[in-house]
């Protein structure tokens, strides 16, 4: 029988965090805000299963959760686009339902439903890795930029918001703290996977044939493939297509 749900998986530093929510006495938010966070990954579930993805694993983090998808660096920017907005809809439509039987909930489970709702929406929507906010941005930058440019727009976009955050919350509780240090810990995690996600950027481009929105005859450099477009190289007066100058810059390399 296939296997129709995905591996979920608890993250460290989640066990952590519930640990100091039950010392507190924080039960009931801690429901909440887990139940809230596994109903933001079903949204990205649902809209990756409607665009016939592969889920691997749902990782449940601290404050959301990390959705893995068997899926292309170069796939189709929109269909990206629409997965990394399911969370963010499916919460909303979450607290469409909760209004809509608000009679069914008692006064304060209401309100912290609503709240923590709003919080994580808020928080989400944040440019910083891996937030779906810095998903977003990182897609849209791809539109306009090559890949590799993108990426690193996207990090030091990342490091500001991160900057400006930890100004606007370091006098607030331990909680900010700790999501801060997960958040910074990605960020150095996102640094150093650059040369292994160069390589699969261009492997996936050299030995899939994928669709392309536009062709591009006046590309310089290899750094300068961009998402969604084929690339040619003038060289000594003839076009070379992309896929010849991947696997010379592959061969250059095993030299």
């Amino acid at each position: 029988m296939k296997n129709i749900w995905p591996k979920i998986k608890i993250n460290n530093f989640t066990y952590f965090f519930i640990l100091i929510c039950l010392l507190c006495g924080y039960i009931k938010n801690i429901f909440i805000i887990f139940l809230i966070c596994f109903i933001h990954e079903l949204g990205h579930v649902f809209m990756a299963r409607i665009l016939h993805y592969k889920i691997i694993s749902i990782e449940i983090l601290p404050f959301g959760g990390f959705t893995t998808i068997d899926q292309k660096i170069n796939s189709s920017i929109n269909k990206d686009l629409m997965i990394a907005m399911g969370g963010i809809l499916s919460q909303v439509l979450c607290l469409l339902i909760v209004y809509l039987f608000k009679s069914n909930f008692n006064i304060i489970t209401y309100n912290l439903i609503v709240e923590y709702n709003f919080i994580l929406i808020i928080f989400n929507l944040i440019p910083i890795v891996p937030l779906d906010g810095s998903k977003i941005v990182h897609l849209l930058l791809e539109r306009f930029f090559p890949y590799k440019k993108a990426y690193w727009l996207n990090y030091y976009i990342s490091i500001t918001s991160l900057v400006l955050f930890f100004i606007l919350n370091y006098l607030y509780n331990l909680d900010n703290y700790f999501i801060i240090t997960f958040l910074i810990y990605k960020l150095v995690m996102y640094y150093k996977n650059y040369p292994i996600l160069e390589n699969r950027f261009l492997l996936e481009r050299y030995i899939y044939d994928i669709e392309y929105n536009r062709i591009n005859n006046q590309t310089k450099s290899i750094k300068d493939l961009q998402k969604s477009v084929y690339h040619y190289f003038k060289d000594n007066n003839r076009y070379v297509s992309e896929k010849e100058k991947i696997g010379e810059y592959f061969m250059r390399k095993r030299c």
